[in-house]
C-alpha cells in the first residue's frame, strides 16, 4: 500500500522505465552478437588476403538506441597497394549512410514525408534514444535522394539501350501531369559581403514569372477500379517526378512505363494535364494522346463567366464531341460584354479564350479522339475512364509537406525529398535502402543474356578487389552458409544495416 500511495510511482513511469531497460538489454544483446560474428570472421577469413591489425570503435544508431562497438580492422593488399577494411561492416552491409540501421533510416523517411527536418530529428531522438540533429536528417535524405536518382539514371540508360523491359500487359496506360511551385531557398553566396545599391528599372508589362522551384509530377496508372460502393481507386498507381526539366520527367516516365509494361501490347498512352507548357509539350510518341484536364477547364470557365446561361452552355459543351464549339459561345459572349461595356470581365474571357486556344489539341476528350460516341462512354468507363485525378494525388504526394508549411528548398534538396516521398508512396523505398532494387536490375539483365557461355569466360577463384569491395563475397561454400545459419539461429537476420 505504501507503493500505491507514493505519488511518484504510476503506470506511465513503470511502462517507460521498463521500456528503457528493455532497450538497454537489446543493445547489450546486439553488442554480444556483433562480437560473436566478428570472431567468426576472424576464424574463417582468407588469411592470405586479410591480416588483422587492431580494433576500431564506432557507434551504431539503431531503433534500440546508440550502440558503441569495437570491430576488427584488417590489412589487405590490392594490386600492390595496402588498404584497410572492416570485414564486419562489409558482411552486414553497414557502410553507406553512415552507421544508421535500416530501421532508423526507414523511420526517418516515414516521418520526413509529413514533418520538417527539425521535427523529424526531434521525433526520432525521442522515440529511439538516438541523438540525431536536423542537419544529419537532411544529409541522410540528400544521400538517399542521390542514390534514388543514380538508380533512375542507370535504369533509363539500360531501358534506352533495350536491355531491360516490362512484363505487365495493359492496352491503355494513363499519365496525369501537374506542377507545384515551392519556395526556392535564398543563396548564401553573398552573405557577409557589403551590399551595394542597385539601380531599379521599370519592369516591362507581361506575365509575371514565378520565383520558385516547379516540381513536375506524373501519376501513372491503368484506369480505375472499385474500392467501396460508389468509390474508385487508381489501378496499379505509380507516382514519378522531378524538380529538374520537363524533358527529364519524360525520360523517367518513359522508363517506368517501358520497364513495367510490354510496350507492344500498349495501344495508347493517355496524358492528362492542366495546360502548362510542359504538360502537353512532352507528348512525343505516336501512341500518346494529350487531353486537357477537365477539372481545370471547368474551374476556369466558372471563375470567368458570370452569365448563368453562358456558364451552363460552356460547361456542358466541353463534355461532348462538339467541345471546340465553345469558341463560338465565347465569341458571342464577348460581343455582348463589349456591348454592355463590361471591360473587366471581357479581359478575363479573352484570357480564357487564349488558354483554350493554346490547348486546343487537348480540348476533345481522349475517348472521342479514339472514335467513341457519347452513348458508348458508359459501356467503356471501366477500361477507358474519365481522368482528372492528378490534383488530389498531387496534394497527397507533396503539397502538404513541401508547400503548405512554407518551407524553402534548393534544387538538390527539393529533388531528393521529392524522390523519397514518391518512393515511399510507391512502396519501393525499402527496396532501395536495402539494395534489393540494384539486385533486381542485375537479375533482369542476367535473364536477357542470350549466350550463357560468355559468363564462363570469367576466371573463378580469388576475387580481385578494386574500388568498392564486396568482402562478404569472399566467404563461399560451406563457410558462408555456416555463418548464415549461426546468424539465423541467433535471430540476427533483421540486423541489416544500411548499404
Amino acid at each position: 500500500m505504501s507503493i500505491l500511495s507514493n505519488e511518484k510511482i504510476n503506470f506511465k513511469s513503470l511502462e517507460e522505465n521498463t521500456f528503457k531497460e528493455m532497450m538497454k538489454l537489446g543493445r547489450t544483446i546486439i553488442q554480444d552478437e556483433l562480437r560473436m560474428i566478428d570472431n567468426l570472421i576472424l576464424k574463417y577469413r582468407d588469411s592470405e588476403i586479410f591480416t588483422p591489425k587492431d580494433f576500431q570503435g564506432t557507434t551504431l544508431k539503431t531503433k534500440l538506441g546508440e550502440i558503441p562497438i569495437a570491430r576488427r580492422r584488417y590489412k589487405m593488399q590490392v594490386n600492390g597497394t595496402i588498404k584497410y577494411v572492416y570485414l564486419l561492416d562489409e558482411l552486414l552491409e553497414m557502410n553507406e549512410f553512415g552507421l544508421y540501421s535500416q530501421s532508423i533510416v526507414e523511420m526517418i523517411c516515414r516521418e520526413i514525408t509529413k514533418k520538417s527536418y527539425r521535427e523529424t530529428a526531434k521525433t526520432i531522438s525521442e522515440d529511439t534514444d538516438c541523438i540525431i540533429s536536423h542537419t544529419a536528417v537532411r544529409s541522410l535524405i540528400l544521400k538517399l535522394g542521390k542514390k534514388i536518382k543514380n538508380l533512375e539514371e542507370e535504369k533509363i540508360k539500360l531501358y534506352e539501350e533495350g536491355k531491360i523491359e516490362g512484363s505487365k500487359e495493359s492496352e491503355y496506360v494513363f499519365c496525369e501531369h501537374d506542377g507545384i511551385y515551392i519556395k526556392k531557398q535564398k543563396s548564401k553566396k553573398h552573405k557577409g559581403k557589403k551590399k551595394f545599391k542597385v539601380k531599379h528599372f521599370k519592369k516591362k508589362k507581361g506575365k509575371k514569372k514565378k520565383n520558385g522551384i516547379e516540381l513536375k509530377i506524373a501519376v501513372i496508372h491503368e484506369g480505375k477500379e472499385p474500392r467501396y460502393t460508389n468509390d474508385y481507386k487508381l489501378r496499379n498507381k505509380m507516382v514519378v517526378g522531378t524538380a529538374l526539366k520537363a524533358s527529364h520527367l519524360k525520360k523517367i516516365e518513359d522508363m517506368n512505363i517501358g520497364t513495367r509494361y510490354k510496350e507492344h501490347i500498349i495501344k495508347n498512352v493517355v496524358i492528362n494535364g492542366d495546360g502548362a507548357d510542359w504538360t502537353g509539350g512532352i507528348v512525343e510518341g505516336a501512341k500518346e494522346i494529350f487531353q486537357l484536364d477537365m477539372a481545370h477547364i471547368q474551374k476556369k470557365i466558372f471563375m470567368t463567366v458570370s452569365d448563368e446561361e453562358y456558364l451552363k452552355k460552356m460547361q456542358e459543351i466541353v463534355f461532348t464531341e462538339k467541345a471546340k464549339d465553345i469558341f463560338s459561345l465565347i465569341y458571342n459572349y464577348k460581343v455582348e460584354l463589349e456591348s454592355d461595356k463590361k471591360q473587366a470581365e471581357l479581359e478575363k474571357v479573352k484570357e480564357l479564350e487564349e488558354y483554350l486556344k493554346n490547348n486546343e489539341n487537348g480540348l476533345l476528350r481522349y475517348q472521342n479522339k479514339l472514335g467513341y460516341k457519347e452513348e458508348q462512354l458508359e459501356e467503356i468507363k471501366e477500361d477507358l475512364p474519365s481522368l482528372g485525378s492528378e490534383e488530389s494525388h498531387m496534394y497527397c504526394v507533396c503539397r502538404d509537406r513541401m508547400k503548405k508549411n512554407r518551407t524553402s528548398c534548393c534544387i538538390e534538396g527539393a529533388e531528393s525529398l521529392l524522390k523519397v516521398i514518391m518512393n515511399k508512396m510507391n512502396g519501393t523505398l525499402e527496396e532501395i535502402i536495402s539494395k534489393k532494387a540494384e539486385r533486381k536490375i542485375k537479375e533482369e539483365l542476367a535473364k536477357r543474356i542470350e549466350d550463357p557461355k560468355a559468363i564462363k569466360k570469367v576466371k573463378q577463384g580469388k576475387i580481385q578487389y578494386a574500388g568498392k569491395y564486396e568482402i562478404a563475397s569472399n566467404f563461399t561454400g560451406g563457410t558462408k552458409q555456416f555463418i548464415k545459419d549461426l546468424l539465423k539461429d541467433k535471430k540476427c537476420g533483421e540486423l541489416m544495416l544500411i548499404n
